[in-house]
Protein backbone atom coordinates (compact mmCIF):
# COMPACT_ATOMS: atom_id res chain seq x y z
CA UNK A 1 0.00 0.00 0.00
CA UNK A 2 2.65 2.24 -0.02
CA UNK A 3 4.18 4.14 3.04
CA UNK A 4 1.24 7.13 2.71
CA UNK A 5 -1.26 4.86 2.67
CA UNK A 6 -0.82 2.55 5.80
CA UNK A 7 -2.94 0.53 8.14
CA UNK A 8 -3.16 3.77 10.69
CA UNK A 9 -4.04 6.23 7.96
CA UNK A 10 -7.04 4.45 6.81
CA UNK A 11 -8.35 3.87 10.64
CA UNK A 12 -7.47 7.88 11.23
CA UNK A 13 -9.89 8.19 7.95
CA UNK A 14 -12.79 6.31 9.47
CA UNK A 15 -12.78 8.04 12.30
CA UNK A 16 -13.01 10.78 10.73
CA UNK A 17 -15.97 9.76 8.37
CA UNK A 18 -17.99 8.54 11.27
CA UNK A 19 -17.34 12.12 12.97
CA UNK A 20 -18.42 13.74 10.28
CA UNK A 21 -21.25 11.63 9.93
CA UNK A 22 -22.36 12.06 13.17
CA UNK A 23 -21.64 15.56 13.53
CA UNK A 24 -23.94 16.11 9.92
CA UNK A 25 -26.81 14.06 11.33
CA UNK A 26 -26.96 16.34 14.54
CA UNK A 27 -26.21 20.07 12.89
CA UNK A 28 -29.41 21.90 12.99
CA UNK A 29 -28.17 23.92 9.95
CA UNK A 30 -28.83 22.63 6.66
CA UNK A 31 -30.76 19.48 5.38
CA UNK A 32 -28.97 18.68 2.97
CA UNK A 33 -26.15 17.92 5.15
CA UNK A 34 -28.38 15.91 7.42
CA UNK A 35 -29.68 13.77 4.00
CA UNK A 36 -25.93 13.07 3.28
CA UNK A 37 -24.76 12.63 7.01
CA UNK A 38 -25.95 8.92 7.21
CA UNK A 39 -23.85 7.77 4.36
CA UNK A 40 -21.06 9.15 5.59
CA UNK A 41 -21.44 7.72 8.72
CA UNK A 42 -22.01 4.14 7.18
CA UNK A 43 -18.94 4.67 4.60
CA UNK A 44 -16.57 5.26 7.92
CA UNK A 45 -18.40 2.19 10.09
CA UNK A 46 -18.06 -0.40 6.55
CA UNK A 47 -14.26 0.81 6.35
CA UNK A 48 -13.22 0.53 9.94
CA UNK A 49 -15.12 -3.25 10.18
CA UNK A 50 -12.88 -3.74 6.47
CA UNK A 51 -9.76 -2.61 8.22
CA UNK A 52 -10.20 -4.52 11.45
CA UNK A 53 -9.76 -8.18 8.97
CA UNK A 54 -6.94 -6.98 7.39
CA UNK A 55 -4.03 -8.75 8.91
CA UNK A 56 -1.42 -6.14 9.74
CA UNK A 57 1.56 -6.51 7.36
CA UNK A 58 4.29 -7.77 9.79
CA UNK A 59 2.35 -10.55 11.16
CA UNK A 60 2.60 -11.90 7.46
CA UNK A 61 6.40 -11.08 6.78
CA UNK A 62 7.47 -12.66 10.51
CA UNK A 63 5.25 -15.82 9.53
CA UNK A 64 7.12 -15.98 6.28
CA UNK A 65 10.34 -15.48 8.18
CA UNK A 66 9.86 -18.60 10.68
CA UNK A 67 8.55 -20.74 7.97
Amino acid sequence: MGRFFTKAWFYRLATALILGGFAMLCQPFTHSLFVFGFPVLLAGVVLFIIMDHVPDARLSEEEENRG
